[in-house]
């Protein structure tokens, strides 16, 4: 077991409400956002920086993104080596609890993510506005979806997205039902794929649609 999930294992034991999957360390219950704490390698021996996630899980996605994610302690590195590793693993604990903790409790799904990125308005990448698209018809905003998607300019939008955003969006005027079971089906591989299965209650869905 790597010394980054080790160290998690400890904490997990310590933070009621926190199941380790794979490398995360998830906040419980998942719905529609991963939500948790993972370790990032530095290019110093035995340092970490750690970071507290927030994910959507209703895009493609194969690994972990932190766009929308924070280093907890501004930036500060923590030494993990296996001496000592119950007290380190205490002490990241108080690190996380109860401030990072309860922030990430708070951030339920699609409408708080909303919340959690609203200082990002204006940005013009293309992950942010796809993410803030998605997040609309999650909740139902299936004109704002659009509207989001069409800010967009097309020459800016990579091929790889353009393969699954395109087909969406088509379906989403034509066929909604068709719309909702593809995005559907992007968060169950994104379960699948990141190790959530277990910290999912409920059914994978979306939001009635609301036009106009």
């Amino acid at each position: 077991m790597s010394i980054q999930r080790e160290t998690l294992r400890l904490i997990q034991s310590i933070l009621n409400g926190t199941q380790l999957c794979k490398d995360v360390l998830v906040v419980l219950p998942t719905d529609h956002l991963l939500r948790g704490f993972v370790f990032e390698r530095t290019l110093e021996k035995e340092m970490y920086y750690l970071w507290r996630v927030i994910m959507p899980l209703y895009r493609p996605a194969n690994t972990i993104i932190l766009n929308y994610s924070k280093r907890i302690s501004k930036g500060e590195k923590f030494r993990l080596s296996r001496s000592g590793l119950n007290r380190t693993a205490e002490r990241i604990a108080a690190v996380m609890s109860p401030g990072h903790l309860g922030y990430l409790r708070r951030v339920r799904g699609p409408k708080e993510f909303l919340k959690h990125v609203n200082w990002m308005t204006g940005n013009t990448t293309v992950n942010f506005n796809v993410d803030l698209a998605l997040t609309h018809y999650m909740l139902g905003n299936v004109d704002e979806c659009i509207k989001t998607f069409e800010s967009i300019p097309l020459e800016n939008i990579p091929a790889g997205v353009c393969a699954y955003m395109v087909p969406f969006i088509t379906e989403l005027r034509t066929n909604p039902v068709d719309a909702a079971s593809r995005v559907q089906s992007w968060e169950r591989e994104s379960i699948k794929t990141l190790g959530l299965a277990e910290t999912v209650t409920g059914a994978v869905d979306v939001a009635e649609s609301r036009n106009g």
